[in-house]
């Protein structure tokens, strides 16, 4: 069975477990709709009430600064926008799609410490390259590792195998995957959000996150993402990752256009944002 069939075949076994409400393709439709109203939009938001309570925590949170108590999700539309409210509403569901993970071989809740902090650094990143919608960069940081989480669930057996042979390092457990499986959590990641219909620039960007300079297209997302996961790697307690600190790829900083030297201030402003955005976006029962 070649890779590719493979992949295939290992999302498709969990595309049951691990999918997107229906909610949510009738909330993008809807976004994507220039005649759609917000009314409209903001009644099938409120049929998901779990959804609507969290929405309105965000908009509500010091993070987005709004004036006065925000308690209808069309004040929150008309506030926001379209494009913002739909990058919150992607970011909340996709990380509910993962809370039934159960494995022992990842702690969850460092998991997705690791992944919003990539999360918030790739829009930091994206915002200096003055990227237009950077929320977007945001989110391929949060769903960068995800194929992780599938291969621990369905080749659990082989996934720790991977974990066992992977050297303390930026790309220990990738390069073990590809030598293991002959491919990567990358790449069943990519083909996941495929499945789920998400934008290319997402899938792009995660499936050549740790091989930048082999991105064809959206080459400077996928730079973003790279830099992003590489910087929190490296900082991050508990990542068990060795020196030299921030192993990131030089073809990566020149399709960014960016400096080395700018990492110190973005990892502060990621810093100021990390406390609430956790609160805000990680299911209660992964919370530490």
């Amino acid at each position: 069975m070649t890779p590719t069939v493979e992949i295939k075949r290992l999302v498709g076994s969990v595309k049951d477990f691990l999918s997107l409400p229906e909610v949510y393709y009738r909330i993008r439709d809807l976004l994507e709709d220039p005649d759609s109203d917000s009314l409209e939009l903001s009644r099938v938001i409120e049929c998901d009430t779990g959804l609507t309570a969290r929405l309105l925590k965000m908009v509500n949170s010091a993070f987005y600064g709004l004036p006065g108590r925000i308690d209808r999700v069309s004040h929150a539309l008309s506030l926001l926008g379209r494009q913002t409210v739909s990058d919150l509403i992607l970011t909340t569901l996709a990380i509910r799609a993962f809370a039934k993970i159960s494995t022992h071989l990842v702690d969850m809740s460092t998991f997705w410490h690791h992944s919003i902090y990539c999360g918030l650094i790739a829009k930091m990143l994206a915002k200096r390259c003055h990227v237009l919608h950077a929320e977007r960069l945001f989110i391929a940081g949060v769903l960068h590792d995800v194929g992780q989480l599938v291969l621990y669930r369905s080749r659990p057996e082989s996934a720790a195998q991977a974990l066992a042979l992977a050297e303390p390092n930026d790309e220990g457990l990738y390069r073990a995957e590809q030598q293991l499986f002959g491919y990567t959590h990358a790449a069943v990641a990519a083909e996941l959000l495929k499945l789920w219909t998400l934008p290319t620039s997402l899938q792009a960007s995660i499936a050549f996150h740790h091989e930048p300079e082999r991105a064809t297209d959206f080459v400077l997302e996928t730079a973003i993402v790279h830099l992003a996961n590489s910087i929190a790697n490296s900082v991050e307690p508990g990542r068990h990752i060795e020196a030299p600190a921030f192993c990131t790829k030089p073809q990566a900083w020149q399709r960014v256009g960016l400096s080395e030297e700018l990492i110190e201030s973005v990892l502060a402003d990621a810093d100021l944002q990390f406390v609430e955005t956790l609160d805000m976006l990680m299911p209660r029962q992964v919370l530490p």
